[in-house]
């Protein structure tokens, strides 16, 4: 196994890591696999929670998940694989275990930037299973529109039906457990769930609770953060690759260990400079009176 083909982009849900992972993608000796969650949770679909330690890695555990990316390298003819997976935040020395020489960008966003955005995609979804008066009918053909453009980023049949059987398999005809709910003990969740989250679910409102997502996963990753060797490890901020785009993206692709050529400077996109301090015209100040205290410790942390 080629010691450094992996690579794990870890950061909050909604802090640039899909942006980042679709570029890197546009590379020809790069391939991005866009959230393999049924690879990584085959054998942990029923836990409680996302995080995962060194000890779970099992000898079969370990055979599967290296198998299978192994087989994804082969099949897309690529020299590195990426994964952007935010889930993975919360799983590192996990992924240490079975990857030992694996890579990681650690990508940070602003945590009121960042629980703004979380907190509209689980509006989003919440507004899919219940409509905007929470007594409406599940909105079929909007929960299908996910799940088909979920599933269009396989690129691989046989991973689209693994992906959809993971997802549904015995309760394909309960709508109560569609769109994640069986993961958030039917809930309409979205996002990674750290340990000990049903108690802040149930003690917060649901802004808050979006903003312990961002916190918990920044504080996992800067927990383990020293356990990873230093050409292993690269960390920056999302509004840093916005503002200096394709300096930013050359030093990414120089840690990775490719070199940036014609086809892939053509393709990189026109990132928004100014996509950043939404928070300041979005919130009110009822809803930063709630998140403050959770925030603003790591925000001064993170400076």
């Amino acid at each position: 196994m080629n010691k450094n083909c992996f690579v794990f982009i870890v950061g909050s849900p909604r802090s640039g890591t899909t942006v980042l992972g679709e570029i890197l993608d546009k590379h020809r000796k790069i391939s991005q696999w866009y959230e393999p969650y049924f690879i990584w949770d085959k054998h942990f679909r029923n836990a409680g929670d996302d995080c995962r330690s060194a000890v779970d890695a099992t000898p079969i555990v370990k055979r599967h998940i290296q198998s299978s990316f192994l087989r994804y390298k082969t099949k897309t003819d690529s020299s590195i694989i990426v994964d952007k997976s935010p889930r993975n935040s919360l799983k590192m020395s996990f992924i240490r275990e079975i990857f030992p020489e694996a890579r990681f960008i650690h990508i940070i966003r602003d945590g009121r930037d960042a629980t703004l955005s979380i907190h509209k995609e689980w509006l989003r979804r919440r507004q899919i299973v219940h409509g905007n008066d929470m007594h409406s009918r599940f909105n079929y053909m909007k929960a299908l529109s996910v799940v088909r453009s979920w599933l269009s980023r396989q690129p691989f049949v046989q991973d689209r039906i693994n992906a959809f059987w993971f997802e549904t398999h015995g309760h394909f005809l309960d709508k109560s457990k569609h769109l994640n709910r069986l993961r958030w003990e039917g809930e309409t969740g979205w996002g990674p769930r750290c340990e000990g989250w049903q108690q802040l679910y149930n003690s917060s409102s649901l802004l808050q609770f979006n903003a312990y997502q961002w916190l918990k996963c920044v504080d996992t990753i800067r927990q383990d953060w020293s356990n990873i060797p230093t050409p292993n490890k690269l960390e920056f901020r999302y509004e840093d690759l916005i503002q200096n785009g394709t300096q930013k993206i050359y030093e990414i692709l120089d840690f990775i260990g490719v070199q940036p050529d014609k086809q892939f400077n053509d393709s990189l996109p026109v990132l928004k400079r100014n996509n950043f301090n939404k928070w300041k015209k979005e919130f009110s100040n009822q809803q930063l009176d709630e998140i403050q205290s959770i925030l603003t410790p790591m925000l001064i942390s993170l400076g």
